[in-house]
């Protein structure tokens, strides 16, 4: 392992910390995909998208009237395949993203993520909505941020249409949407609600906010240092 040090200057949104991370390496989960690490904190994050799980062309959900697959063509699924993959890696259901983390590593609690939040000298991270003026960029490049590199990958979001559900893979290019495991026991809807962050392309902000766990969202793994 590399070390490396952590500077932090003052720590408001209008003046964020600098912060490289403390140490790297790398992780590998049960399908042999290696994934870089950094260490922000006494936390350590992984640095790519998850790759495992169950592979989103083989993702199926149900539209109240019968089962359908997520991407509903052969074009889409080869699309994904050789296009999305490689670039994003796998969308994961909240359920298979905490049963994919590596072991001895997790799916970032909401806790987690404002942990790391305020590391990046974001205030009041316990806000729903955008907050955290210029927090979002650090998440994403790294030039400016502690090399996590959070990438617009889009999502699959059930959507109402009449009296059925449809899904499809929507927002690639435009926004970054990250699981947590955290289940938001407020909302009285038939799947559980779990909290997720959303960054947007040129905007400098953090959005927490919850959505139904069976959606497809992009997936980190943290641990905690020892």
């Amino acid at each position: 392992i590399c070390m490396v040090s952590l500077g932090i200057s003052s720590c408001n949104d209008d003046n964020l910390p600098v912060i490289t991370p403390e140490s790297r390496g790398t992780v590998t989960d049960n399908m042999g995909n290696v994934y870089e690490w950094v260490r922000i904190g006494d936390q350590m994050w992984t640095t790519t998208n998850a790759r495992n799980g169950l592979e989103l062309s083989e993702a199926r959900y149900h539209n109240g009237i019968g089962w359908r697959y997520v991407l509903p063509s052969d074009e889409d699924v080869e699309d994904f395949e050789q296009n999305y993959f490689p670039v994003y890696g796998n969308l994961m259901s909240l359920e298979d993203a905490v049963e994919s983390a590596p072991e001895g590593w997790r799916l970032p609690t909401d806790e987690d993520w404002q942990k790391l939040e305020r590391t990046l000298g974001m205030n009041d991270t316990q806000l729903k909505g955008f907050r955290g003026d210029g927090v979002a960029y650090s998440l994403v490049s790294s030039d400016s941020g502690p090399e996590l590199g959070l990438l617009f990958g889009g999502g699959c979001f059930p959507k109402a249409v009449y009296s059925w559900i449809s899904m499809s893979l929507d927002y690639v290019g435009e926004h970054a949407y990250y699981w947590t495991s955290t289940i938001d026991d407020t909302y009285q809807e038939d799947y559980p609600m779990a909290y997720y962050r959303r960054v947007t392309v040129n905007y400098g902000k953090v959005s927490r906010a919850c959505m139904r766990s069976d959606s497809y969202l992009s997936v980190r793994w943290v641990k905690d240092v020892k």
